[in-house]
């Protein structure tokens, strides 16, 4: 994404999430493969500041051998500075990890 179409998904990100007073869960995606961008720390930082609920799903989990999994997941949440947030690996692609989500959102959608 260009410099200008992040600034236009950033504002609207943040115009989405002021403006609504019904969200019950933030879910925010991050590349299991790479550690965090500046964008994803700066993303981060702001979910941290709406004082929202949020999960931080590691997607393309599926991508790594199920032994290294963890390792990354780990890596990813000491980068982030997450100590207390729910964080897991996920796989839209293969439907792998989906489980543990699911019983996450779904205790904050009921």
């Amino acid at each position: 994404m260009s410099k200008v179409e992040q600034e236009k998904v950033g504002s609207f990100i943040e115009e989405y999430l002021s403006t609504r007073d019904n969200i019950s869960l933030i879910v925010f995606l991050i590349d299991i493969r790479h550690d965090p961008t500046d964008n994803d720390l700066l993303m981060y930082d702001y979910i941290l500041k709406t004082n929202l609920p949020f999960v931080v799903l590691c997607n393309k989990a599926d991508k790594l051998a199920p032994t290294k999994v963890q390792t990354y997941v780990d890596n990813i949440k000491q980068q982030l500075g997450i100590s207390y947030s729910p964080i897991y690996p996920f796989s839209s692609e293969k439907k792998v990890y989906t489980e543990d989500v699911w019983k996450k959102i779904e205790e904050y959608i009921k």
